[in-house]
């Protein structure tokens, strides 16, 4: 018996729906009730038009059906979605432009990283949990704390209509889009977190809209806890409180009032009136002792451009080594080719290994034919 042929079975038992049987999925497959049962015990292989049937049905990833491993090139991408309260559905006008930043995104990190980017270990789906991998006053630090402490590439740029979660084989990457407004970058690096953590990169089971609720939900719990809520829960609440509030959690007034009314917890009614009649910046400009100043370096610091110190490291060593595009290396750091050092291309065979390394990848035929070898084997 062939142990890697009996390896792919065990696999696909483990992702089998219980009400599913061997027959309903041979039927799936085109294959006999015989065939599948000796393919799923070791003794026949698998074709790859059978195992792409299956992966299909099954909602699983092709390579890792075929390998036991996560594909290092597969990616997946959840945006964070539009609400509009008028027809009660979220949407992404901006995706099909956005796009072209995020394909840039991608391939910086296969250049970087042509076997695979390190992966990102898992992540507790309870916030209460990430909170504390965080750490006190994290949102003061929040993009620098994701990676440190949780693991994930946070690339902020200009030009995105909206805030994307992107898993590229086991690396987690959030794209943020340049925002002056700290306490809106704030709620989407969590709910894109959220993303990550409730695992919606690894199914397609649930809808959009449940997706966002559940991202929502935890971006809710992770800002502004419950906990954090209850000094707030006292008549006493006033306008100056609600401020340094607002500073020190790094959220906006209305996702504030939204909490407080979900968890049924008031306030003081010139703080209340406070929190629905005026925006973040003019609440916090009125009553916030001494924050104008700091709220111009918050706005600036949101609003920079970010690439992760590690996808710069390996990208820039690819690129010295003649083996990545300097173009990508020039784009990842913001400043003309000119300035990027990479090998001159001076004769032939420097040429080709550059071309090869800068410019070829597998395509879908030559990836086909490989899965199909190894499922052979």
């Amino acid at each position: 018996m062939d142990e890697r042929t009996r390896a792919v079975g065990q696999r696909i038992r483990s992702v089998l729906p219980a009400s599913w049987t061997q027959a309903s999925l041979a039927v799936i497959a085109e294959m006999t009730p015989d065939a599948m049962s000796r393919a799923l015990n070791g003794q026949r292989g698998f074709s790859m038009v059978e195992l792409t049937a299956i992966a299909h049905a099954l909602d699983v990833d092709l390579h890792w059906l075929v390998t036991g491993e996560v594909d290092p090139h597969r990616v997946s991408v959840a945006a964070r979605h539009n609400w509009d309260p008028a027809t009660r559905t979220r949407s992404n006008p901006g995706r099909e432009a956005d796009d072209e930043v995020i394909a840039t995104v991608q391939s910086a990190y296969h250049a970087a990283y042509p076997d695979g980017a390190p992966p990102t270990g898992p992540l507790a789906t309870n916030p209460a949990h990430v909170r504390e991998r965080l750490g006190n006053d994290f949102v003061r630090h929040f993009a620098e704390r994701a990676e440190d402490r949780l693991g994930i590439d946070v690339v902020r740029l200009p030009g995105l209509s909206t805030d994307y979660s992107i898993s590229i084989g086991s690396r987690s990457i959030i794209l943020l889009a340049t925002d002056p407004w700290w306490f809106r970058s704030n709620w989407s690096l969590a709910h894109e977190i959220g993303h990550l953590a409730r695992g919606h990169h690894d199914t397609d089971a649930a809808s959009d809209r449940d997706k966002e609720d559940a991202a929502d939900d935890f971006a809710a719990e992770l800002l502004l806890p419950r906990s954090s809520l209850k000094q707030l829960a006292r008549s006493t609440t006033t306008p100056t409180q609600i401020a340094d509030f607002l500073w020190e959690q790094g959220v906006s007034a209305s996702a504030l009032h939204a909490r407080l009314a979900f968890l049924r917890i008031t306030v003081d009614e010139e703080a209340d009136a406070a929190l629905v009649g005026m925006t973040t910046p003019r609440l916090l400009s009125t009553y916030g002792v001494g924050l104008r100043p700091r709220i111009a370096d918050r706005k600036q610091r949101a609003n920079a451009r970010r690439m992760p110190v590690t996808l710069l490291t390996a990208l820039t060593e690819r690129v010295e080594g003649g083996d990545a595009d300097p173009q990508l290396l020039a784009w990842a750091l913001d400043v003309p080719v000119d300035e990027v050092d990479f090998p001159e291309a001076d004769d032939a065979a420097t040429a080709e290994h550059y071309r090869l390394g800068a410019g070829m990848k597998p395509d879908a035929d030559v990836l086909a034919a490989w899965l199909s070898g190894q499922s052979e084997r």
